[in-house]
């Protein structure tokens, strides 16, 4: 039987918008890159990688890197502004989220999207200096275990 893998950082991205605790702190702004002068606070997903679970099974897993920020943009007049408790916060959210998380099918305004069975938390928050943007950021790497609808 063919299968249509669902894209893992479309995926993760869609299960982090349908979790309400999640989108009460950035609405929608979740992405698979931090867009210049983004409103904050914001989430990236990255995908490093992945593949099937068990050789020819039909479940895969996602190596994901997931980067939250906050705070207010550097100018040429003005300092960055660092919201450090803002960015753990959604942080520490997301990872809240993930653990709390029983198997879920996913959709969206284009139909079903895939099912997320579930995430294995690799490393805790971490925070990450970025002097040059003058925003917090924390990261987080995990894998989502995932899947085709059938």
């Amino acid at each position: 039987m063919a299968q249509n893998l669902p894209d893992g950082e479309i995926l993760a991205r869609t299960w982090a918008l349908s979790k309400s605790s999640i989108t009460s702190l950035v609405s929608e702004r979740v992405a698979t890159n931090l867009p210049s002068g983004a409103t904050m606070p914001f989430i990236v997903i990255q995908m490093l990688g992945g593949g099937p679970i068990g050789g020819e099974s039909l479940i895969y897993e996602a190596q994901l890197v997931v980067d939250f920020y906050a705070g207010k943009y550097a100018t040429n007049s003005t300092k960055g502004q660092p919201d450090y408790a803002g960015a753990f916060e959604v942080g520490n959210t997301f990872i809240r989220e993930a653990f709390d998380h029983a198997p879920t099918k996913l959709t969206s305004n284009g139909g079903e999207v895939g099912m997320v069975h579930g995430f294995d938390n690799i490393a805790g928050l971490g925070r990450v200096d970025e002097p040059e943007l003058g925003l917090a950021r924390y990261t987080c790497d995990m894998v989502m275990i995932y899947g085709a609808i059938s």
